[in-house]
Formats: C-alpha cells, structure tokens, sequence
C-alpha cells in the first residue's frame, strides 16, 4: 500500500467512526420559524453549567436539525426564545421531536419556560421511552400512597416494598442500560428519604446506595442522590473532625481538608467520592462569613490543577467559575463592542452607572420589556448609563431598531466573549454595574416586578437619591 493509499484509507476509517458516533435531534418548531434553537449539555450537577454544543435556525417549513458528537448518555436542554425542553440522548442515536410553543397559561419566566417535547417513533429501548414510563410508574405510586394519612404507617411501608419488587420483576431484563439501571435505582433510593416508619438511617443508606456503587458524574437521578445525602455535611460532623476541616481551609490545603473528612464514616475509604464531596463542602462554606473566601478559591484552583480524576477537576474548574462570575462585589468582565465604527468597553462607560442587559429583538416578550423600561430611561438617564446588547441575525432591522429605542443598542456576533463572560443564557437579561467598574447585581431587575413587586426602578430611584444626597461618590 503506497502513502497515498494509506493516507486515504485513514480519513475514510476516521470519517466512518465520526459518523458513528454523531447524535442527531431532527424536528419540528412551527412557533420559531426563523429562530435558533441550541443544545446545551451540562457540564456537571454541583454547579449545573451548561455547555453549548450545537445550535440550528428553524427553516421556512418549520423544521430544524441538530447534530453534534456524544461521548456518553446524557441529559440535555434545547432551548428556543426563553423556552427549553429536558431531552436525554444516547451516543449515535437519532431523535424526531416536536418543539412547542409556551403554553399561554403559563406566566412569562425570565429564567426561561419548560415545555415538554413531544416525541415521533420512539422505541421501547429508549432512554426517553424507559425514563417516561418509570417516572409516570413512580409518581402514580407516590400520589396513590403517600399521603399524610398513611405516611406514618405500616400500610406505607408494605405498599413500598411491593412496589419495589414490581420494579425489580418488571425490569429484571433491563440489565445492559448504565444509565436507566442507576436512575431507576436512585429514584426509588428517594423514596428513602420520604420519613415513614421503619425507614434506614443515614448509614444504612450508605451501605446499600453508595457504598459499593461507581460513582456516576453524568447520571442526573445518582447525582442528585449524592449531593442531597451530603447536603451541609460540615456542620453534621462532630467538632473535632470540624475542626481540623477549618484549619485545613485556613491552611489552603486540599490534602489536610481530605485527611479531615477521611475520618467520616461515609468517606473513609473511597478517595474519589471524597474529593468530589469536599469541592462541595467548599462552595457551601464559600458564602459562610466564618470561611476565608480566597482560601476556598486557592483550594479550588489547586484541585483543579492535581486532582487525581480528571472529573473532579472540571467540578473544581466550573466551582470557581461559578464561584466568583459576576457575584455582587466582583470586578466586572472586560468587553469589547463596536458602534458605529467606534470602540467601546467597559472603561468607556465609568463615572456613572451602567445598566448592561441583553436581549432577544425577535421575542414579543422580550419587546414588551422594553416598552416598560422607556418611562424608567427617560427619569434616570443622567445618573445611568442604558446599554442594551443583542446578537446579531440578518432578520432584524437595527436601524430600526435604534430609531425607535432611546439608548445605546448594539449588535454583536454570536462568538462574542461577552455572552459567555457575563454568563447570558436566556433573555432579556440585566447586569448593573458600579462606576468603578464593580458589579452590583447580575441578574440584575428588570421593569416587571419580581416576586417582592420590585422592579429595577426602586434600584434607580435609590441611586439617584444617594447621588443627589452626596453618597454616590463611592462603593
């Protein structure tokens, strides 16, 4: 065989397992015809970030399609004008879906609505077909038998067991699938944690759920397990081992903080498990005014650099991200935007405030908003600077777009850093920024009320205020 030939067998064998491996979402969104619709997979469950990893505009007939490599079964968000829908998918699998529209009963969420994706051909060896039929199986049983009158009960605890074993006959086949076999396991393991009589305790639970089983990071119902069984474990654990837990933050060090938690019953034997349970101890105690918050972030940086498994690192990588990404008090992320062929930053926006939000131009809601902010411009323009940010799409006019809003609208690319930097997932969203460049709040209000009815204007008039009183001058 020559090089040539060589050569060109390898592209043809590497083509083929990069074919083999491409997971495809096909579909169809008749209410985002003309819009993007993304796929986001999460990057882990203890900071929940998520990672882009393809995105699509809605044609004309109102059809999509995605396509993107999956190196394991996971749980992944689409998401589309403020609304997103939960999808699990396997490596190489194909799904056909619908993508609907919000419901009109539904309240407007800034944080984004949940819909429910409506499947076609879905086959009973599904992940989403298996998951579907267990959950609505388990939340029948819980609704039918756990209620305050039985509880407490020995009519519970029996109903319980039987349900276990339905489950176990039903599924006894079931034995190839890692990831519908551990959310089966740990779904029912919640039921655990329901208080009824007779019920495990903490260390029994221990032994039966965790002990002897691998830790599994992309498994969304283990995860959740895990994370609440150890949920505020620090003030739990008696106090000599906490202790020794806080001189270890105060030494900075990973291994002393390990050595501390190695004498808890639960962590005493598996390192793994116990690294990724001490990175969640840190960022529980990383807002506990008794923990120096710097110790915690060198800690962070130190795991994230020597942890022994790869995973954990990536936990310690996203846990200082989250960590320190526009919290109130933070230095504000750099940026760069173009308008009307000047340069602007951050710096070109000191000596006032500055109110920084982004939005979606194709969303009616998202219209509504601004519609409600004008009045509030137009009474605190002077003290404030309004920047309003959007991507840029062929389909919006911006001249138009600028003549009709009064402050300053820019349109960037999509790879921009900025989206990533001040963390812009759904829209609108609000970031306010102090004239020294320090964040106030993110998210920050916007005109509709929040739960408080308090909207960003009581936040303006405050300012104003202080300014107007000579208290503005500084942070």
């Amino acid at each position: 065989m020559n090089k040539y030939s060589f050569f060109l067998f390898v592209v043809i064998a590497f083509s083929q397992i990069q074919a083999q491996t491409l997971t495809e979402i096909n579909g169809f969104a008749p209410a985002y015809v003309g819009k993007e619709i993304e796929v986001y997979q999460i990057s882990d469950y203890i900071t929940m970030r998520e990672e882009r990893i393809a995105s699509s505009t809605v044609k004309a007939d109102s059809t999509f399609s995605l396509v993107f490599n999956l190196d394991e079964t996971r749980k992944l968000i689409l998401k589309a004008d403020n609304n997103k829908a939960n999808l699990f998918a396997n490596p190489s699998a194909k799904y056909n879906v619908l993508f609907p529209e919000k419901s009109k009963y539904d309240p407007y969420n800034p944080s984004g609505n949940f819909v429910e994706l409506v499947f076609y051909g879905l086959e009973k060896e599904d992940i989403n077909y298996k998951i579907l039929e267990f959950n609505r199986w388990n939340d029948e049983f819980i609704a039918r038998y756990y209620t305050k009158h039985n509880a407490d009960s020995k009519y519970f605890v029996a109903r319980l067991d039987t349900f276990k074993m339905d489950v176990e006959r039903y599924y006894k086949s079931d034995t190839t699938d890692r990831y519908f076999n551990y959310h089966r396991r740990y779904t029912i393991a919640k039921l655990d944690d329901l208080r009824f009589l007779g019920n495990r305790n903490q260390y029994e639970k221990f032994d039966f759920y965790i002990q002897s089983t691998p830790i599994y990071y992309q498994n969304e119902a283990y995860m959740q397990y895990i994370l609440h069984f150890y949920e505020k474990l620090v003030p739990r654990i008696n106090v000599e081992l906490n202790n020794q837990y806080y001189l270890g933050i105060l030494k900075s060090s990973p291994t002393a903080i390990s050595r501390a938690l190695s004498r808890e019953y639960t962590l005493s034997k598996q390192y793994k498990l116990r690294e990724l349970i001490m990175l969640k101890t840190l960022s529980e105690c990383y807002y506990d005014k008794d923990y120096p918050q710097t110790n915690i972030l060198t800690i962070l940086d130190s795991v994230s650099k020597n942890a022994k498994y790869p995973e954990n690192k990536i936990i310690a990588q996203n846990l200082r991200f989250r960590l320190t990404e526009l919290s109130q008090g933070s230095k504000a992320p750099d940026f760069l935007l173009k308008d009307d062929g000047s340069d602007l930053t951050l710096h070109s926006f000191q000596k006032k405030y500055l109110y920084l939000f982004f939005v979606d131009p194709s969303s009616l809601d998202n219209m509504k908003q601004l519609n409600l902010l004008k009045p509030i411009y137009e009474r605190y323009k002077d003290q404030i600077h309004f920047v309003m940010v959007y991507k840029d799409k062929p389909e919006v006019d911006a001249a138009k777009l600028k003549n009709e809003l009064p402050w300053k609208v820019i349109s960037t690319s999509e790879s921009n850093s900025i989206f990533k930097n001040y963390n812009v997932v759904n829209y609108p969203y609000y970031v306010l920024i102090d004239p020294f460049s320090y964040v106030v709040n993110a998210p920050a209000l916007g005109p509709i009320p929040n739960g408080s009815y308090d909207t960003i204007d009581k936040i303006f008039f405050m300012i104003q205020k202080a300014l107007k009183e000579g208290n503005g001058s500084d942070r």
